[in-house]
């Protein structure tokens, strides 16, 4: 009697535990969909935003961090220049520029550089602190 109620008991707790297995294995595919779900909602989403602000007559040149919760904006409405201060509490003109006041400095970003141009100058940074330890 004993050995059958046993057999009972690990047939159900195998039965259990292959249950507890498929549902751990729909939740993660629910949980898989879920997540490429919220990926290609972003992507649309800042591909409409990212398509939205380059037909805009708006355009933010620059910005420079005075404090940290207050900023100087330049900005270009159309073909005019503005520059703004920018607090929590409130937005403030503070002059107008013209375009031949402005110099904008086409910086180079790690992205527009070749992985070459970036190891070689690691290497030379790495040269003169070995000799900078002889």
């Amino acid at each position: 009697m004993a050995e059958a109620l046993w057999n009972i008991n690990v047939f159900l707790t195998q039965r259990t535990m292959g249950k507890n297995i498929l549902e751990l294995i729909v939740l993660l595919g629910i949980f898989v969909l879920v997540l490429v779900a919220c990926v290609l909602t972003t992507r649309f989403i800042a591909g409409h935003q990212m398509q939205r602000n380059r037909s805009s007559n708006f355009k933010a040149i620059e910005t420079y961090q005075i404090t940290q919760n207050r900023y100087l904006h330049l900005v270009q409405i159309g073909t005019r220049y503005f520059v703004v201060s920018i607090t929590k509490e409130n937005i403030n003109f503070i002059a107008e520029l013209n375009e031949e006041e402005i110099v904008v400095r086409q910086e180079k970003t790690g992205l527009q550089r070749s992985f070459k141009e970036i190891l070689s100058e690691f290497k030379v940074k790495v040269d003169k602190h070995d000799d900078a330890q002889k």
